[in-house]
């Protein structure tokens, strides 16, 4: 199983076609090899200047009282495409666990403190957001 986490202006099915074409130059004479792509979508990039990320900024650091350091992390989800190009609604992704819980993996962990954390996090994110005026979003 391969998944990629793309980037702004990467072509996911340019992306397969390279791995299908890398693949089979590799495959041994005689050996049969397909490559199944179960799905695909573009990267999207909401602007730091957002004010949805503004207002979950301001959310995070009031509950974690640091400033927010913001880092690209992938995620696939391929309806947030859809929300900015036919909707062009930003969508926020948040992650609360550390490098070190293992998302996704056999040995996922999460901290108490990190989820309670979260929890009041996200009730004062639906505070922040409420404070938006209609020109703002």
């Amino acid at each position: 199983k391969f998944s990629f986490r793309l980037v702004p202006h990467q072509d996911p099915a340019r992306i397969a076609t390279a791995l299908r074409d890398m693949l089979q130059a590799m495959c041994p004479p005689g050996i049969r090899m397909e490559l199944i792509t179960q799905h695909n979508s573009p990267a999207v990039l909401v602007s730091l200047e957002s004010p949805y990320v503004q207002a979950a900024a301001r959310a995070i650091e009031a509950v974690f009282g640091r400033k927010v350091v913001y880092t690209r992390e992938g995620g696939s989800i391929p309806i947030v495409v859809d929300f900015y190009q036919r909707l062009r609604a930003d969508t926020l992704l948040i992650g609360w666990g550390l490098d070190d819980d293992n998302a996704h993996s056999p040995n996922e962990k999460l901290s108490l403190a990190d989820f309670h954390r979260a929890i009041h996090t996200s009730a004062r994110l639906w505070q922040e957001l409420g404070t938006l005026k209609p020109q703002q979003h």
